[in-house]
């Protein structure tokens, strides 16, 4: 859904034995980025998306798994409060009368022997209790599920793989410091939201019947929110997502008026930060 900035940091030579696969057409993403990330799973090492909400981080996961031809799984780390449950599963009285191993996906995917890439969402909100459990599951040199049930041990498949997001900054109040430890077993690269040019093009592709004065303007408020965010004069940015979502009703005949006052700026209501941002948008 969503591109990052250009980034010219890396310079890269793709290797002889790997075959650089393309991404679908409704994804903007830098071509230096994409052969970054890319380049870390033909290199199994794991990629730990960074950036702000609604900056496409989830879509390119995705996008990655379907290139590289991998079975998708994607799991909400802020929702592992039982990770036992979560990782491996749980106990049934079956039919017969015995007991019986119930396993989760996550465990199905991990000892997969197809191509799989296992996305931990929200890798910043995970529990202290799932983090720890996470620890020898993410350790690229001996990777296993222990299940104290049954005493048994279990490998991860040869050919899985993990990739995981999450969110920084002050403005999101549930996240949190990863154990270096555990951050450690990650690659780390930045997202950033689209540039207004970028985020116009998404507009017009995305949205059909949208005139390119609309789109622009559109995207335009988004960064002038956005520059307001990142100066600290708001609190609250402006996601790519809420961007597409009031363009949707453009071709409905709202004016871009109406759909900054009822989409765009209801955005800071709760923060109380409505005249705030009205007043960043006055240069439209």
């Amino acid at each position: 859904m969503m591109a990052v900035k250009n980034n010219d940091l890396f310079s890269f030579v793709t290797p002889p034995s790997f075959s650089l696969p393309k991404h679908s057409e409704q994804l903007y993403i830098p071509l230096k980025k994409w052969e970054f990330l890319c380049h870390t799973l033909y290199l199994k090492k794991y990629p730990f998306l960074l950036g702000p909400k609604g900056c496409g981080k989830s879509s390119i996961v995705r996008e990655l798994a379907k290139a590289m031809g991998m079975d998708y799984y994607a799991f909400n780390m802020g929702q592992a409060f039982k990770p036992k449950k979560m990782f491996i599963g749980g106990l049934i009285i079956g039919e017969n009368g015995k007991t019986e191993a119930v396993r989760s996906e996550f465990f199905q995917a991990f000892i997969s022997s197809r191509p799989t890439l296992i996305f931990l969402d929200e890798l910043t909100r995970t529990p202290a209790v799932a983090a720890n459990f996470l620890m020898t599951v993410l350790d690229r040199q001996q990777s296993y599920l222990y299940d104290e049930d049954s005493g048994e041990r279990y490998n991860k498949g040869e050919e899985v793989m993990f990739a995981a997001a999450g969110n920084t900054g002050f403005a999101y109040v549930s996240a949190q410091r990863l154990d270096t430890a555990f951050e450690d077993r990650f690659v780390k690269t930045r997202l950033d939201y689209l540039s207004p040019a970028e985020e116009t093009a998404l507009i017009l592709y995305t949205v059909k019947e949208v005139s390119p004065a609309d789109a622009s303007r559109l995207a335009e408020a988004a960064r002038l929110l956005r520059l307001g965010e990142e100066k600290e004069v708001l609190s609250v940015s402006l996601s790519t997502r809420q961007v597409l979502d009031a363009a949707a009703y453009l071709p409905l005949g709202y004016s871009l008026q109406e759909i900054l006052e009822e989409i765009i700026l209801t955005n800071y209501l709760i923060s109380g930060e409505e005249t705030i941002a009205r007043s960043l948008l006055q240069t439209l």
